[in-house]
């Protein structure tokens, strides 16, 4: 038959594409056609296909070969689609009658020999079919380069076949010599990444005990946290334990979160360990929130479900913290070129850190701050007030002094693993009533949940009047208050935790050290 169709897979964003390989061979000049608007990696294919083929003892036709990859309106790049274009020659030109491509998709770019080299994110095009199998209820096999498709074998519902040559993948296909073998099956135990869950533990910090609970709350209910302290104070070592409190991705989760690495070339493994991301100051807008053309995720997608950490959080770029407002209200992130849109997820705890002042030192004990009140004020503002009003807690990291360090108490303090599962009794309590996280809720969950004793609510209408508060703000109050008081496994919220809610709201009462000159 001089027509083959195969099946493969791109993507737009994150967002999978199958992509639908036709080659037809007829009469006439010999020439070797690829239409869909391939770019030059696929263009230059034809070379290394040809090759490919007649080292691996195939004929290559000597008539008109036309391979046209659909839809047609999507641009495509990647080597990958080799292997899928050489079958379809090999099959379309009647060399492999008994090959059936229904259920199958290809992956994989080939070397002048016949090897299969490399298929660019084989993690995320396994996570892709495995989509499309359970969208189309029906088994897929996928057909990957050796080592890619050993990396994927912690995929379920999907067929993973790795083959080392094109005529190995050739010769399965067609039923010919030795079968190739799943990699993974139904039955197969799942191999994941098992990294150290505390890397960093609390136990190793000495003192902060207030920190310590206010980080405890932000991961309980996923509410986003400011810290403020001189340098060497601990912000740093205090927010790296914070992903320690937040329990390991789901299966599902981790699944989706890997698929994404994969893209960016990170990683091709199943982790379930949360993700923490600690950009530099000098990370572009496009690196931070994504962009490009056509678009891929930032940070803050690689964050999704985990930790982002923006340390010296005033010396980023204006811009690039201002794109932060959407996906902390939404959790997505949409990008727009011209000619290309992407949606990226984008929910994550957001952990700022920066000095109260440029030389660092308002408010120290013991060192004098050497900036004038207007650099302060300038200083400060370039967290932005509605960007501000998006932080659920705001807390001052004091030093700790020198003999407390040196002579620490003996009394062994909490480590991670035990405020680890304080907030996961709170995020049971909360997934159970409203089926999601505090920090989630919508104005329905608030009005239904968040209801405050009437003690509790005259402090915070007072609050909330003496001080403006915008609505956003009353709502964040709340939610964080509800957190407080399920760490407590209190049914209503009480004055004590709207008092400690509105606490951890207040804007920071820094002195105003006066300038020395």
């Amino acid at each position: 038959m001089p027509l083959a169709k195969l099946n493969c897979l791109t993507f737009v964003g994150i967002k999978h594409i199958p992509v639908t390989i036709e080659v037809h061979i007829s009469a006439g000049m010999p020439s070797f056609a690829i239409v869909g608007l391939a770019d030059t990696e696929i263009r230059e294919s034809k070379e290394r296909v040809r090759s490919a083929l007649i080292n691996s003892g195939f004929q290559f036709p000597t008539q008109r070969i036309t391979v046209n990859m659909a839809p047609a309106d999507l641009p495509k790049g990647s080597a990958s689609f080799d292997l899928a274009i050489a079958l379809g020659i090999a099959s379309a030109s009647g060399q492999l009658n008994n090959a059936h491509f229904e259920n199958w998709f290809f992956a994989g770019e080939l070397s002048l020999s016949g090897e299969l080299t490399a298929a660019r994110s084989p993690f995320a095009i396994a996570v892709a079919a495995r989509k499309e199998s359970l969208r189309q209820s029906n088994t897929l096999k996928l057909m990957l380069p050796i080592k890619d498709a050993m990396s994927t074998k912690a995929i379920p519902n999907i067929e993973i076949y790795g083959a080392k040559t094109l005529l190995e993948a050739a010769s399965h296909l067609v039923g010919y010599g030795e079968p190739l073998l799943p990699i993974n099956s139904s039955t197969h135990t799942l191999q994941i990444n098992t990294a150290p869950q505390f890397e960093f533990d609390m136990s190793e910090v000495i003192g902060h005990e207030t920190i310590k609970y206010a980080l405890l709350v932000a991961a309980a209910g996923q509410h986003h946290i400011r810290l403020v302290g001189p340098p060497g104070s601990g912000k740093s070592m205090l927010a790296r334990r914070l992903s320690g409190l937040i329990p390991e991705l789901p299966f599902e989760q981790a699944l989706e979160l890997s698929a994404i690495r994969s893209l960016k070339n990170e990683a091709h493994h199943v982790s379930q360990i949360r993700p923490f991301r600690n950009p530099h100051p000098s990370t572009s807008m496009a690196a931070l929130i994504g962009g490009g053309n056509p678009p891929t995720p930032g940070e803050i997608t690689l964050a999704h479900h985990g930790v982002l950490f923006t340390d010296e959080v005033l010396e980023f770029d204006r811009r690039s913290l201002e794109a932060l407002r959407e996906p902390l209200e939404t959790g997505k992130i949409n990008i727009s070129r011209a000619g290309n849109q992407a949606s990226f997820p984008a929910r994550f705890l957001w952990v700022c850190a920066h000095n109260p002042c440029p030389c660092g030192w308002l408010g120290h004990p013991t060192k004098p701050c050497f900036c004038s009140p207007e650099q302060i004020r300038r200083y400060q503002s370039k967290l932005s007030g509605p960007l501000a009003d998006r932080l659920d807690i705001s807390v001052e990291v004091n030093p700790i002094p020198a003999n407390q360090l040196v002579q620490p108490n003996s009394q062994p303090s909490l480590t991670s693993a035990d405020f680890l599962q304080q907030a996961l009794k709170a995020r049971k309590i909360q997934l159970q009533r409203q089926d999601c996280l505090n920090g989630e809720m919508t104005t329905r969950h608030i009005q239904e949940f968040c209801k405050p004793e009437l003690n509790a609510e005259k402090l915070l209408l007072n609050y909330a009047h003496k001080n403006h508060l915008s609505s956003r703000a009353i709502h964040r109050v709340c939610k964080v208050a509800r957190t407080l008081a399920d760490l407590e496994e209190e049914e209503l919220i009480q004055k004590k935790h709207i008092a400690t809610a509105i606490q951890y709201r207040k804007s920071l009462n820094l002195p105003t050290t006066p300038a020395i000159t």
